[in-house]
C-alpha cells in the first residue's frame, strides 16, 4: 500500500485499523472502494476484476467464462490480500489522497445508520421492533445520516415488503413514492400484536400508493391540490390469527375445505360466534386509543384482506365494511368497535369470498384479515351524517351508453349521502352516471327519464340512533337543505316540468321541488376533470386501469379507496348477421349493449315474472334464491344462462330481484335482466356496483332486455311450450317448478345449442338457436 509508516494518509491509517479490529467492516469498505472506482471509469480496476475471473466485468472474455458450467477457481487468503493491496493501490494513483479520506470516512459514517437496512432486511422483523427501529433512525441528526440513494432504495423496498405487499409489481411501483419518513407516519397509525408480524393488507396498501402518487402530481397539476385521504389507522392481518388464537378458534381455519353449501349453513352462527369473542387487552387498549384521537367523529370499519385489491384479484364487496356513529361513552364506542372489527373478521370464513377464493386457486392461501379505520368523510346534516356526495370511478367504461363514449373515457357513478348506494345494488333507486371522458353525453335526455332515473333514497347515519339509515331524499332536503355543503351541485329544480340548476342565493330549497341531476356539479364546477386527472395519473402510475372510491365534503375531494380495475376478457366487436331465422330467436336487444359472444350454451334458467310477482311470502322469494343457487352447482358450468325480472343481487326491496349474491350465479355464462315496464321491473345500468364488477372479473356477460320496446323480442313461448327439467337437476325444489323454468335446447331444436351474439357499437344483442351440438 502507499505511504509510509512514518508519514501514512489518513485514509491508510483508517484502513490499517480495521484490518486488525473489524474484518467485516474492512471488507464493506473495500466493495464500496471497488464500485467507487468504477464509477470514475478507471480501467486499471476493470482489468484486475477481469484478472479474477469474476462474472462482474464488462471484458468479453469473463462474459464467455459466466456460461461455462465449471465452478471459479477459488483464491486463498494470500492472494485476496494482494488484491487489496491492488485496488488501493489504483486508488492512489489514480484519485487525490483527500478524495480517498473523503470516501472513506464518509462510508464509516453511513456504518452509524447501517443498522435499520438490517433491521428490515430481516422480513420477520416484529412490530414493536420496527417501531424502535425507525424511531432510533430518525432521532439521529439530520445532519449525521449518510446513506446512499442505492441504500435509502433497499430500505424503502424492504418496508414495503415487510408492512404493505410481497407482490413485485406493487413493490417496483411502490418504491419510487413512498419514502423511510412515510413509514415514520405510518406506524405511528398502526394497530397489531407488538411481537406480530403481519401486514397492513390490500385495501390499506393500495390506499397509502394512491394518496402517494396523487400527492406527488399535485405539484404540476392544479385540479388534484384539494385531493385528501381521510384520517386512517390500520390494524395487521395477524391481528386476526391473535384474536382466533386467544379465543381458541383454530378450527375456523379449515372451514375453507368445507361444501359450499355447509359454509353458508354455518356461516351465521360463525358471525355471532366471533361477536360474542374476547379480545387481548393490549388489542382493547390500541383500539381505544384511536378513539381518543378520532373523539366524536363517525367512523368506518373497512377490510383489508392480504389477498384484497391485488393485482390479482378485486375481492370486490366479499368482505365487510361497517359504518360507527361513534356516540356514547368512552366503553359504548370501543365495544360498538371491536363489535365492528369482530363482524368484519368472520366475513373472511364466509360463503361468497370462499367461493371467490376456490374459483381463483386462492384456497390454500393463509388469508389474514388486516383492517382499515376512517373517519366517516362528510357533515352534520340535521340529525344525520354524510357526504355531499360520493361515488366510485374507473378508468375504463365497460358499459357505454352512447357509442360516442369510448373505453377510455371512463365512469363514474354518483350518489347524494354515503357512496354505499354507488358500490352496492340497491333494488329501488338510481344512482347517477357519467364519463369524465364525454361529460356532457347523459344516460338520461328526457325530462321523464331524468325524473324517473333520478336517486330517491339517500344512505345516512343517524346520530341520534346511532345507525346506518335509508331516507328518503326529499326529507333530507326540506329539513336540512341550509346545513348539506353544495346542494345547489347536486340537485335541479322541478318548475313546470323545466328541470334548472338553483341559481344564486334566493332560491328557497324548502320550497322547491328538488330533482338530483348533478347538473350543476357537471357543468359548474372541475369536479369531472379532476376525476378523469385522477384516474390517469394513478392509471400511469400503477400500469393498469383503476377503480376508486371517493367523497366529497362541499370543500375538498377525498380518495377513499384505489384498486386495479378487473377488465373484460372480450372486447372485439361481434358480427350479427340479419338472416337469422325468426323462429329461431328468444330474444333482441338495442340498449346498453356491451361487447360480447357466449357459445355453446345448453340450458336456459328462467324465473317467470308473473308467477315471482305473485309470491306473497318473503320465505318463498328466498326459496326462488336458494333454487337458483342449487342449479348453479347442479347445471353444467358455463353452460347456462340465467333470465329473469328485475335487478338480481340488489340490496333493499327483495320483490325487485332475485335475493342472490355472488356464490348463488358464479357459473353462469351469463344474466339476462328483463324489464317490464307495466311491473315496474327495471334493470339498473349496474356498471360500476360490486355485483356488476364480480360479473366482469368472471368473465359472466350481463344484458339488460326491454321485451315489447320498439322491436325487442322475447319469445316467452318457449318457457311455457318446452318441458322444464327443474326437478331433475334439483328434486328438493320441485315446488318452485311453475317460477322457474330449466329449458334444455335441444328439446327446442334437436342436435343445436343457444349463442349470444353483443355489438356495443351496433348496440345489439340477439340471442338464438344454432344447429351443431349433439344431444
Amino acid at each position: 500500500m502507499p505511504g509510509t509508516p512514518k508519514n501514512k494518509p489518513e485514509w491508510k491509517v483508517i484502513i490499517d485499523l480495521l484490518l486488525r479490529v473489524d474484518d467485516a467492516l474492512f471488507n464493506r469498505i473495500i466493495r464500496r472502494m471497488i464500485y467507487h472506482l468504477y464509477s470514475k471509469q478507471i480501467k486499471a480496476i476493470d482489468d484486475l476484476m477481469s484478472s479474477m475471473g469474476q462474472a462482474y466485468t464488462t471484458s468479453k472474455a469473463a462474459t464467455d467464462d459466466l456460461y461455462t458450467n465449471v465452478p471459479e477457481p477459488k483464491k486463498d487468503k494470500t492472494m485476496m490480500a494482494e488484491i487489496v493491496d491492488k485496488i488501493f493501490q489504483i486508488a492512489s494513483e489514480h484519485l487525490p489522497e483527500d478524495e480517498i479520506t473523503d470516501r472513506v470516512r464518509f462510508w464509516l459514517a453511513q456504518e452509524r445508520t447501517r443498522f435499520l437496512a438490517i433491521s428490515f432486511e430481516n422480513s420477520s422483523i416484529t412490530l414493536i421492533t420496527a417501531i424502535d427501529e425507525i424511531t432510533k433512525f430518525f432521532n439521529i441528526p439530520k445532519s449525521e445520516i449518510y446513506i446512499s440513494p442505492e441504500e435509502f432504495m433497499a430500505i424503502r423496498t424492504s418496508l414495503i415488503r415487510r408492512f404493505l405487499s410481497l407482490n413485485l409489481h406493487y413493490i417496483n411501483i411502490a418504491k419510487q413514492y413512498l419514502t423511510v419518513r412515510d413509514f415514520r407516519e405510518l406506524l405511528t397509525n398502526i394497530i397489531g400484536p407488538p411481537q406480530g408480524i403481519g401486514r397492513l393488507g390490500g385495501k390499506s396498501a393500495g390506499l397509502i400508493l394512491a394518496e402517494k402518487i396523487l400527492d406527488k402530481a399535485k405539484y404540476q397539476m392544479t385540479e388534484l391540490a384539494d385531493i385528501k385521504v381521510p384520517k386512517s389507522w390500520y390494524v395487521t392481518s395477524d391481528t386476526l390469527m391473535d384474536f382466533i388464537h386467544f379465543n381458541a378458534l383454530e378450527e375456523v381455519i379449515s372451514i375453507k375445505y368445507l361444501d359450499s353449501e355447509q359454509i353458508r349453513a354455518g356461516y351465521p352462527y360463525i358471525t355471532q360466534l366471533f361477536k360474542n369473542c374476547f379480545w387481548s387487552t393490549e388489542i382493547a387498549r390500541q383500539f381505544a386509543t384511536v378513539l381518543d384521537e378520532v373523539g366524536d367523529k363517525p367512523i368506518i370499519v373497512r377490510s383489508s384482506s392480504l389477498l384484497e385489491d391485488s393485482f390479482e384479484a378485486a375481492f370486490s364487496g366479499k368482505y365487510k365494511s361497517l359504518f360507527l356513529s361513534n356516540n356514547g361513552t368512552k366503553e359504548e364506542r370501543l365495544i360498538a368497535l371491536l363489535d365492528a372489527a369482530a363482524e368484519i373478521y368472520a366475513s373472511v370464513f364466509a360463503p361468497d369470498p370462499m367461493e371467490y377464493r376456490k374459483e381463483r386457486g386462492f384456497l390454500d392461501f393463509q388469508e389474514e384479515m388486516g383492517l382499515l379505520i376512517q373517519e366517516v368523510v362528510g357533515n352534520r346534516i340535521g340529525n344525520y351524517f354524510a357526504p355531499s356526495f360520493a361515488g366510485v370511478a374507473f378508468s375504463n367504461n365497460e358499459f357505454r351508453w352512447s357509442p360516442r363514449i369510448k373505453l377510455r373515457d371512463g365512469a363514474t357513478r354518483l350518489v347524494a349521502g354515503l357512496g354505499t348506494r354507488a358500490v352496492d345494488r340497491v333494488g329501488d333507486d338510481y344512482p347517477f352516471l357519467a364519463s369524465p371522458g364525454k361529460p356532457n353525453l347523459e344516460v338520461n335526455i328526457t325530462y321523464e327519464d331524468k325524473i324517473r332515473y333520478s336517486q330517491k333514497k339517500i344512505d345516512v347515519i343517524n346520530m341520534k340512533t346511532g345507525k346506518f339509515e335509508t331516507r328518503p331524499i326529499d326529507e333530507i332536503f326540506h329539513e336540512s337543505a341550509s346545513e348539506m355543503p353544495w346542494l345547489d351541485k347536486i340537485v335541479s329544480v322541478d318548475n313546470d316540468r323545466i328541470l334548472s340548476v338553483p341559481f344564486g342565493v334566493l332560491w328557497n330549497p324548502d320550497e322547491s321541488d328538488l330533482v338530483v341531476t348533478f347538473e350543476g356539479l357537471i357543468k359548474n364546477t372541475n369536479f369531472m376533470k379532476q376525476m378523469k386527472t385522477i384516474l390517469k395519473v394513478l392509471e400511469d402510475a400503477l400500469d393498469t386501469p383503476v377503480d376508486v372510491e371517493f367523497a366529497h365534503d362541499g370543500k375538498n375531494l377525498f380518495i377513499l379507496q384505489c384498486r386495479p380495475q378487473m377488465a373484460s376478457s372480450f372486447s372485439e366487436e361481434v358480427h350479427i348477421p340479419n338472416d337469422i331465422k325468426e323462429e329461431r330467436i328468444l330474444f333482441t336487444a338495442d340498449k346498453y349493449v356491451t361487447n360480447g359472444l357466449v357459445k355453446n350454451i345448453e340450458y336456459v334458467v328462467y324465473v317467470d315474472h308473473d308467477e315471482y310477482l305473485s309470491l306473497q311470502r318473503l320465505s318463498d322469494m328466498k326459496r326462488v334464491a336458494e333454487t337458483i343457487s342449487k342449479l348453479n352447482k347442479a347445471l353444467p358450468k358455463r353452460r347456462f344462462i340465467l333470465m329473469g325480472p328485475g335487478r338480481w343481487g340488489s340490496r333493499g326491496d327483495i320483490k325487485l330481484g332475485v335475493a342472490v349474491t355472488y356464490s348463488d350465479i358464479n357459473c353462469t355464462s351469463m344474466l339476462i335482466e328483463i324489464a317490464y315496464a307495466r311491473d315496474g321491473y327495471v334493470p339498473e345500468l349496474s356498471f360500476g356496483t360490486h355485483f356488476f364488477q364480480d360479473l366482469v372479473e368472471s368473465n359472466i356477460k350481463y344484458l339488460p332486455l326491454y321485451p315489447g320496446e320498439g322491436k325487442n323480442i322475447l319469445s316467452e313461448k318457449w318457457f311455457k311450450k318446452y318441458p322444464n327439467k327443474l326437478e331433475q337437476f334439483s328434486p328438493d325444489h320441485a315446488d318452485m317448478k311453475d317460477v322457474i323454468k330449466v329449458i334444455d335446447i335441444c328439446d327446442i331444436v334437436k342436435n343445436s345449442r343457444l349463442e349470444i351474439l353483443m355489438n356495443g357499437k351496433e348496440s345489439r344483442a340477439v340471442g338464438y338457436i344454432k344447429p351443431e351440438r349433439k344431444c
